[in-house]
């Protein structure tokens, strides 16, 4: 059984809640600034857990919130169900299914500290059948800088789940995006514990980019 399934929702929240976290007040904030770039009126959520940011979607008319763990859906549904005009919860395990949302129906995809649990083949296929061209993919991404990958908040049944855990690399995340999920930009947050989060954005293209002579596409540079 995956081991997020074990994780009770109120140690989720506390975890990254955490004044040495800080994790869960910052995505909220990145996830209001995707919908104000965007006004999407279809947003799907990968990892949603218990609904963080989901506040920001009031003005959508459809929002997707894709988890494995019932007990996070379920209180996602009692938090947001009031405030949004349609939410639809999907209990998937990404590795073992399909999600069920329509063909390029996505105007904006949220991926926060998704990829580093699932496998990323069965991710992006995902991410590609459902974003619309045009539509935006926001993957935030843990750097644990040798700090270790779950940090020591007195919470501890979210332990188990670093045995799954596996860091992405810019390269890996690169190479899965390409090419048809163009490169828009990246920022990188210092975290109070020592961690760094990456926030990346893909738009998807509906023709692909030209290449050079030598056959690299020139979009691929990244400035780091």
């Amino acid at each position: 059984m995956n081991p997020w399934s074990d994780v009770p929702y109120a140690d989720y929240e506390r975890h990254m809640s955490h004044e040495t976290v800080g994790q869960l007040a910052l995505l909220n904030e990145i996830t209001g600034e995707k919908v104000a770039q965007r006004y999407p009126q279809t947003v799907a959520v990968y990892g949603a857990c218990t609904g963080n940011g989901f506040t920001h979607f009031v003005d959508a008319q459809t929002v997707y919130a894709v988890d494995l763990n019932p007990t996070y859906l379920a209180i996602c549904q009692e938090r947001y169900d009031p405030i949004l005009n349609k939410l639809i919860l999907l209990r998937v395990d990404i590795n073992q299914e399909s999600v069920a949302i329509p063909s390029e129906s996505v105007d904006l995809l949220i991926c926060h500290l998704f990829l580093e649990y699932v496998d990323l083949d069965r991710a992006f296929a995902s991410f590609r059948q459902v974003l619309r061209p045009g539509g935006l993919l926001n993957v935030v991404l843990q750097r644990s800088n040798d700090t270790g990958w779950v940090s020591n908040t007195g919470v501890t049944t979210l332990r188990p789940v670093a045995a799954i855990a596996s860091e992405v690399s810019d390269e890996t995340l690169r190479q899965y995006a390409s090419p048809d999920l163009r490169f828009e930009g990246y920022q990188t947050y210092r975290m109070p514990n020592g961690k760094s989060l990456i926030s990346y954005d893909f738009v998807k293209v509906s023709e692909l980019p030209q290449t050079d002579e030598d056959g690299s596409d020139d979009w691929l540079t990244w400035d780091r």
